[in-house]
């Protein structure tokens, strides 16, 4: 058996890559898992639904705010501090045989805390600019596995350490009943102007079939009006439609962007411009520049420029599978480090 602390969380992007890899890893090797989750974030909620056979430590923690020197950042230190005092009682109570954080705030609590307890600690960046966690907890890391090659550029300091593995991703055994759909997300919350946007391309391009995930129930009840739109409010499988969908609309958050990579599905990308650091255009642009998806900036997101954009990746066709899921490569890494 071997014993794995793990944070990452606050958003979709970074838990789910965490899941992916843990899920995988205990297919593997028997595992117990010590999972420290932000309070009331998708990671908790997730976490105690999918797997109650982990240990969950629920941690009151926020992210700085920008610019650094804003004064309510001095009230957030303090949270930081009692929450690293926290986490380094329950790594010494656990005693884990290694430690993986995929980004976020709570990374850099987990990852300070641990840093000292001669535990190998791994990294996951899912973006291709690194966060201010990955950034703080780097030098401290045994590998530091990437999504995008061009995030060396990033970390050029500890470039020996630096594994590429692409953006880990769920697996499913369950098959969507759909076939050849456009599969839309605005992200793991929604997206109003995703969802405000397509219901005006809907009613132009009756011919194609739509899966939608919106957010929010009004929303759903809204857009499946339409008769080539099965919207729904939160979609459970997910990895089962990306194996059937023909391309897709979405965000542009790294776990979105490695779900399409890994299943061969081309797409339309509308980042948020209101990512930290400008994560989801730098992720967009480069998923645009190695030939993945087309960018649709928020200013330029028109129905008709979606309707062209459809029209010319459905000419173009779907784009190769990966051939390995990035936790498989991940798991071995760490498998490889630890016995």
């Amino acid at each position: 058996m071997i014993r794995v602390a793990a944070a990452g969380g606050g958003t979709g992007g970074h838990f789910y890559p965490l899941l992916a890899t843990l899920e995988t890893l205990s297919r593997n090797v028997k595992t117990k898992v010590l999972f420290f989750a932000v309070k009331g974030k998708i990671d908790e909620k997730v976490v105690k639904q999918e797997h109650p056979e982990y240990e969950v430590v629920t941690l009151d923690v926020r992210g700085f705010l920008r610019p650094l020197y804003h004064p309510q950042n001095l009230w957030r230190a303090t949270k930081v501090i009692s929450a690293i005092l926290k986490v380094k009682r329950e790594l010494y109570r656990f005693k884990p045989d290694a430690v993986l954080l995929t980004g976020g705030y709570v990374s850099g609590v987990v990852g300070l805390a641990a840093k000292n307890m001669r535990v190998p600690i791994f990294l996951h960046e899912q973006n291709v600019v690194p966060g201010l966690a990955v950034r703080t907890v780097a030098r401290y890391a045994r590998k530091i596995f990437i999504s995008f090659e061009k995030t060396k550029e990033f970390l050029e300091e500890w470039k020996d350490r630096i594994v590429f593995t692409g953006c880990p991703v769920r697996e499913s055994d369950e098959e969507a009943t759909l076939e050849d759909f456009v599969l839309v997300l605005g992200g793991s919350l929604g997206s109003d102007l995703i969802n405000s946007l397509m219901e005006k391309v809907y009613h132009r391009i009756p011919h194609l079939r739509f899966v939608h995930s919106t957010g929010s129930q009004k929303w759903a009840e809204r857009l499946s009006r339409f008769p080539n739109v099965d919207a729904y409010s939160y979609i459970d499988n997910m990895p089962s439609l990306w194996k059937k969908a023909r391309m897709s609309i979405s965000r542009a958050g790294a776990s979105t962007i490695g779900e399409m990579l890994y299943h061969g599905v081309p797409g339309i990308l509308i980042p948020w411009e209101g990512s930290a650091e400008s994560h989801q255009l730098e992720n967009a642009l480069e998923a645009e520049r190695l030939s993945y998806a087309i960018v649709v900036r928020e200013k330029e997101a028109t129905p008709q420029r979606i309707i062209e954009a459809i029209d010319k990746i459905t000419k173009k066709g779907k784009i190769e599978k990966m051939k390995e899921n990035p936790a498989s490569i991940i798991s071995r890494e760490i498998m490889g480090e630890i016995r």
